[in-house]
């Protein structure tokens, strides 16, 4: 009841953590509309300049966001519907975002962006009883998931990829249990729910999916099939939400078959595929230390690179198997070996160098190990927390002491090597501190399984590192309540009655834009580029390589009176440079333009000027 609470609380005031109150996203930075708390994070470009915009623009459209017609559809990286029947269905997150029609806007951004968190906490408890172990071990699992610097320093993205899985199996084992009473309706109904969920494994950022979505999966099938019983319940859930599962992820696949084709065609990142490599021993291990990403940008990395979940739950799970005496037979364990088995496979992946032999291996090839490492902490406290359950009321003092230590140094090792590399900002003391602190809350929570202080503390010093690492905003800042907001949701209406586009030379126009609704030129490609509309710009192809890309932007510069210019940023981004009358004689639809300078060009009127990030842009209509 108290996780509902807080959640209505935090929807009703429109509270969010996103970093959508970005100077550069604002009209002007000196004078920001709305209340921010603490400074958004600079680093979290995809979130603010894409993901979050993505919502706005459904909210503001009430259908497919405005990303650039130059692209191809995004539907699966993003999870959105476009209209097509079982994508309406999976992607149900961004399909409730159309209550924006009638709810306010703000109150309906903090929803569907805490909405991940609610399902977590909310089933990850419930899943644990449903497997034999105790729910408070599924609330410890929640939060160290939850506080994990993965999750703060991605802005939810692991929550989001494990909290639908996490519900489809919950509700899942609830369909075996009721098909076990001999129920009829409401465990059909249970399995549709669960089909629908599991369906979307294969979308957003799919290799997290992979890491994090398919253990759950498996153990809970898993579960179904060793549980003492008749087969008739066992196959009719299974069955039924596997049929149902099946059935919605093939028709999605193929709904959004231009886009997949598309993005698997790109230069970057194409259908690129990675093998197993040792990654440092500071990163695998240095959650715990990773507080002062706060005061400075890692050497050689940067904030979201470097960050990870708790991996010392491995090092903490690994002790507690072998100290463990009475285990049970073995279909009472068969979820502990498979998220061990899983576990093992992942921390091999990223520990261990497979050679060129390992981009072979399915699945696994679709994983950078870097990935791997950054997320497969999140098994290690779904592992340990499910290992805890099986402690005797009064453990052995000996084990939790070893447990508390052996995990203490190696964090602390983990932060020396932070300091010598990544982190040279971490002193001596603090490493010290951290050190001291894992080894007591490992120590507490392994010595006091009954007790509740021990999860509450292991809990307030999980969330240390991450405090402050991103903004409370209330609102949607200036993307909404701005001048120059207001003008451009008044154009966007315009510009889709008549099939115009816009254009911008400056990329976070491009983000106020899409936020907005204008339908555009410039702004996101996410799964690579339309090639029939691109092919307008580049008829015989010749640049192809310039804008075959995928997972980033489409940036425009005007220059008048010279010839088409196509670049790239080396990685994900295309550039074009253009003259607005040569681009309106290629794009007949194009309507308007903003720029950063004053043009001078035939086809162009002069409209007015607006105001964002804190420069004046010069906005023209074009004939």
């Amino acid at each position: 009841m108290a996780v509902i609470v807080a959640y209505l609380i935090v929807v009703v005031c429109g509270a969010t953590t996103s970093s959508i109150g970005m100077p550069t996203l604002r009209q002007d930075p000196g004078n920001p509309l709305g209340l921010q708390l603490g400074e958004a994070s600079s680093i979290r470009a995809d979130e603010y300049n894409a993901f979050s915009p993505i919502v706005l623009s459904i909210m503001a459209t009430g259908g497919a966001p405005t990303t650039s017609i130059l692209s191809a559809a995004a539907n699966l990286v993003h999870r959105y519907p476009s209209g097509g029947f079982f994508e309406t269905f999976v992607f149900f997150d961004s399909t409730l975002l159309r209550t924006a029609s009638f709810l306010p806007d703000t109150m309906v951004f903090a929803a569907h962006w805490w909405l991940p968190a609610l399902l977590l906490f909310l089933f990850l408890p419930k899943w644990f009883a449903q497997v034999g172990a105790e729910r408070r071990w599924g609330w410890l699992a929640a939060f160290l998931i939850a506080l994990s610097p993965a999750a703060s320093w991605w802005t939810m993205m692991p929550i989001q990829l494990i909290a639908y899985t996490i519900v489809g199996c919950s509700l899942l084992l609830s369909a075996h249990r009721r098909f076990m009473l001999q129920q009829r309706l409401v465990p059909v109904a249970l399995c549709v729910a669960s089909g629908l969920l599991l369906a979307g494994l294969p979308s957003f950022y799919i290799p997290w999916s992979i890491v994090l979505g398919l253990p759950m999966l498996a153990a809970s099938a898993a579960w179904i099939l060793a549980y003492r019983g008749q087969w008739r319940p066992k196959i009719l859930a299974l069955g039924g939400a596997g049929s149902v599962a099946l059935i919605f992820a093939a028709g999605t696949l193929w709904e959004n078959r231009s886009g997949i084709s598309a993005l698997l065609e790109t230069v970057y990142p194409g259908s690129r595929r990675s093998t197993g490599a040792a990654q440092a021993l500071a990163m695998l291990f240095g959650a715990p230390a990773l507080g002062p990403l706060r005061d400075m940008t890692p050497v050689g990395s940067n904030e979201s690179e470097l960050s990870t979940a708790f991996t010392i739950t491995f090092v903490w799970a690994a002790l507690l198997l072998v100290a463990i005496k009475k285990f049970g037979p073995l279909r009472d364990n068969v979820v502990i070996l498979v998220v061990s088995a899983f576990g093992l496979v992942w921390l091999a992946w990223c520990t261990i160098n497979f050679g060129d032999r390992g981009a072979a291996i399915p699945l696994l090839n679709y994983v950078q190990p870097a990935r791997a490492a950054q997320v497969c902490g999140i098994l290690g406290a779904v592992l340990v927390c499910l290992l805890l359950s099986r402690l005797p009321a009064k453990p052995n003092w000996r084990l939790s002491a070893v447990a508390g230590m052996s995990c203490g140094l190696v964090t602390a090792y983990a932060a020396s090597a932070l300091q010598q590399s990544y982190l040279p900002i971490i002193n001596e003391p603090f490493i010290a501190v951290v050190a001291v602190a894992v080894t007591v809350s490992i120590f507490c929570v392994t010595n006091f399984p009954g007790k509740i202080w021990p999860l509450v503390l292991i809990s307030l010093l999980a969330a240390l590192p991450v405090i402050g690492t991103n903004p409370l905003l209330f609102g949607l800042g200036d993307l909404r309540a701005s001048e120059t907001a207001s003008y451009l949701r008044a154009e966007a209406t315009s510009a889709a009655a008549t099939d115009g586009v816009w254009a911008s030379d400056l990329p976070a126009f491009d983000t106020v834009m899409l936020a907005n609704g204008v339908p555009s030129l410039s702004g996101l490609q996410r799964s690579g580029p339309n090639r029939e509309e691109w092919m307008k710009l580049d008829p015989e192809a010749t640049h192809v390589n310039e804008w075959n890309r995928g997972g980033g932007f489409i940036y425009f510069q005007w220059a008048t009176g010279l010839p088409m210019f196509f670049g790239n940023n080396g990685s994900d981004s295309a550039i074009v440079r253009a003259d607005p009358c040569d681009l309106k004689e290629r794009i007949p639809n194009l309507q308007g333009i903003a720029s950063t300078h004053p043009l001078n060009a035939e086809c162009l009127q002069p409209e007015r000027t607006l105001t964002w990030s804190g420069q004046e842009m010069f906005v023209y209509k074009v004939s």
